[in-house]
């Protein structure tokens, strides 16, 4: 099969699905493509502007930061866009998730402060901490946007947010070769749109805002979203761990490099983001009336793209790495098309381990996840003990295939223990998880 024609299989099947998904689907993916083309256009923009240590040291700083933050997330915005029974106010998710926030915040400054990292590597540390922390509250407001069937206004913000950003970051690193100086940069933009498109948004669908709190409240939604932020920060160490190593036994520089090239990945991730967001509910719906060709159905066509994004991915790599590596970078990453190769397979199985995840917790199967997470972890882990040192970047992609093959195998297991169910759970209406799953 040729790169022309599976590109043409992949967008035509996504379409269909789109049509199938409606109006919502249009929006996320649109937003999503512009959002993660600028997203990816900072990255470039770090490696034409600065150095392959100006790319590492921004590729630490969301190292350090992502898991930390995307656990104090709690995938909030679920939490307030699926509250169909408006068991809790805006109000009080505002306060958990500005709380949670800045209890994050607090644990950043204490990693950074007791690693002892160096004054430009603290500045960009806690500048993407920071601008980390204005997206996530910038997510708080979407969920309320989204609960109330405005997905055109986030994706409006997401499309301003992106440009807005990109634009920042890259004068700034123009007029002050400075990665730290670029990066907070980065952060006051993300906090613009927060302060005046997403607190305006949710005044114009819901009229004014202010955290309200309650230790009863806090309590139980911590409790009700705590699987769910493990989750998430698990994912997040998982996709990490390379990175650490590299930055232990290597440099900055080779670190700068491995990430400008896995940073193609995220290509194919804003499709599965999209589809995701549109179809988790209706495989929840149809994991509880019991509905398992339903559920099955959605599952497989989730699968199916994913595979058809990641072999997109592989072949574009196999075919064309450093040519593709001298077009997008610099001449310096030319050289490493093997790498991306190998990163492009890691890519394409994590997403399908992605699909996975989604799926599972469509079905309620939150804490059966954490055990896979830890153990692909370890087998991560090790391997990148004993490969980076050996084998330098090369090693640490083998090492993120080693660690998502481990991880896909754990899932599908799972799933086929899962087994087939012909009625709807009892508890379905009274779980707190279903709570999360559900929306008008």
């Amino acid at each position: 099969m040729t790169l022309l024609s599976l590109g043409r299989r992949t967008v035509g099947y996504a379409r269909r699905i789109g049509e199938s998904l409606g109006r919502d689907f249009s929006w996320a993916l649109s937003s999503n493509i512009v959002y993660y083309a600028c997203q990816w256009g900072l990255v470039i923009e770090i490696a034409k502007l600065g150095t392959p240590a100006d790319v590492g040291a921004y590729a630490l700083g969301l190292a350090v930061t992502s898991p930390v933050l995307m656990f104090a997330s709690f995938q909030g915005r679920n939490l307030i866009a699926s509250d169909a029974r408006n068991e809790y106010s805006f109000n009080e998710y505002l306060a958990f998730r500005l709380a949670s926030l800045l209890v994050a915040l607090f644990v950043l400054c204490g990693v950074v402060a007791v690693t002892r990292v160096p004054l430009n590597g603290t500045v960009v540390i806690l500048s993407v901490a920071l601008g980390q922390s204005f997206d996530y509250a910038s997510e708080t407001y979407f969920g309320l946007l989204q609960k109330h069937g405005r997905l055109d206004r986030v994706s409006l913000s997401l499309m301003l947010k992106g440009p807005l950003c990109l634009l920042l970051l890259g004068i700034t690193m123009r007029l002050t070769h400075n990665i730290g100086y670029a990066v907070a940069a980065l952060a006051a933009g993300r906090c613009l749109i927060l302060v005046f498109v997403d607190r305006h948004n949710a005044l114009l669908v819901s009229g004014r805002h202010r955290p309200v709190w309650s230790w009863a409240t806090q309590v139980k939604l911590l409790l009700t979203a705590l699987p769910l932020g493990v989750i998430s920060g698990l994912g997040a160490i998982n996709l990490n761990i390379p990175r650490y190593f590299i930055e232990w036994d290597l440099s900055k520089r080779d670190l700068g490099i491995f990430s400008a090239l896995a940073s193609l990945v995220g290509a194919g991730n804003l499709v599965i983001a999209a589809f995701a967001s549109c179809t988790i509910v209706g495989l929840a719906k149809a994991w509880a009336a019991g509905d398992n060709r339903q559920y099955r159905s959605l599952s497989l066509q989730f699968l199916a793209i994913s595979a058809m994004m990641g072999s997109a991915g592989v072949l574009v790599a196999l075919l064309g790495g450093d040519r593709l590596l001298a077009l997008v970078f610099r001449p310096e990453y030319v050289g490493n098309a093997a790498v991306l190769a190998r990163i492009m397979i890691a890519g394409a199985l994590g997403y399908l381990v992605s699909a996975q995840g989604y799926t599972m917790t469509a079905a309620r199967k939150l804490f059966q996840q954490i055990p896979a997470l830890l153990a692909a972890a370890a087998v991560t882990g090790l391997s990148c003990w004993y490969l980076v040192p050996k084998r330098g970047i090369t090693g640490a992609a083998d090492s993120w295939i080693l660690g998502s093959v481990f991880l896909l195998a754990w899932n599908a297991i799972l799933l086929a223990r899962m087994g087939v169910r012909s009625a709807p759970s009892s508890d379905w209406s009274a779980s707190t998880v279903t709570q999360v799953l559900e929306k008008e």
